[in-house]
Formats: structure tokens, C-alpha cells, sequence
């Protein structure tokens, strides 16, 4: 076989590299905002990464496996690296996902200045109506007051 039908099948991988490398990219800046998060999906990428590079590798790999060792080669290799890929995509794929419902651990809100944009507030010692205190009604005469039993 000859060298570019080898390096044929590297051609579809190169999206998943690329992508996966802008993925890196940006987890990586977010860490500082989205903490834990952006970290999980960071380790992801990487994991991703990891495994679509030895796919490849792999790839290139079979076209001198099967003049080497055959059918009975193939086969044991098939199984072997099929495990080891799909235990790759697995974590990464996970790791994603946890990435993205993680809690949010980024920088925490800092304290303001008094007055400095906390928006209109209602000036000191006026209260909107809502907040106010009911005022309790007006004893009447013919109730007896609380905790009294009438008489009869």
C-alpha cells in the first residue's frame, strides 16, 4: 500500500483534533470563571484528545500489522485497542458532562462600596406601603379582649 492511502483515514480525524484542541483552548480560559467546571471539561478534551491521536496512530498502524502478522494479529489488536478507545471516549465524554453540570465555582461577587451600584433604594426611614406593619384592627366593645372567654 502505498504512504497517502495509509494516511487517508487521518484526514477524517482532522476536525476531531482540531476541535478538540479549540476545546482545550477555551476551558482553559474559562477556568477562572467557571472553576470546577471548565476544569472537568478540560481533563475531557485532553482525554479526547489522547484517544483520537492513538486512533490515528492505530490507523496508520494496520496496513503493516496485516502484512506482518495477519488475519490472527488483527484480530487480538482489534480487541485490545477497541477496549482501550472506547474506555477513552467514555471518560472524556463523561467528563464533558460533568464538566457541564457542575456546580459553578468561579470568583465570588466582591462587596461594594455603600451607594456604589447597588441600583435605587428607597431612602432611609420610609417604608413602601407593602412593607409596612399591618397595625392590628381596633378593639371593639362587644369582643371580649384576648384570652378572655365571654360571658354569657
Amino acid at each position: 500500500m502505498s504512504t497517502a492511502t495509509s494516511l487517508l483515514p487521518l484526514l477524517y480525524l482532522i476536525p476531531t483534533l482540531i476541535l478538540l484542541v479549540v476545546g482545550i483552548a477555551l476551558t482553559a480560559r474559562a477556568r477562572a470563571e467557571h472553576g470546577r467546571g471548565a476544569t472537568l471539561g478540560l481533563v475531557g478534551c485532553v482525554v479526547l484528545l489522547v484517544a483520537a491521536i492513538l486512533q490515528g496512530g492505530y490507523q496508520v498502524m494496520i496496513p503493516s500489522l496485516v502484512e506482518s502478522g495477519g488475519f490472527e494479529v488483527i484480530t487480538m489488536m482489534s480487541m485490545i485497542t477497541g477496549l482501550l478507545f472506547t474506555v477513552l471516549n467514555v471518560v472524556g465524554i463523561g467528563l464533558l458532562i460533568f464538566g457541564v453540570v457542575a456546580r459553578r465555582g468561579g470568583p465570588q461577587p466582591q462587596q461594594q462600596a455603600h451607594g456604589q451600584g447597588q441600583g435605587w433604594q428607597q431612602p432611609y426611614g420610609q417604608q413602601p406601603q407593602y412593607q409596612q406593619q399591618q397595625q392590628p384592627p381596633p378593639h371593639h366593645p362587644q369582643q371580649p379582649p384576648p384570652g378572655q372567654w365571654p360571658s354569657r
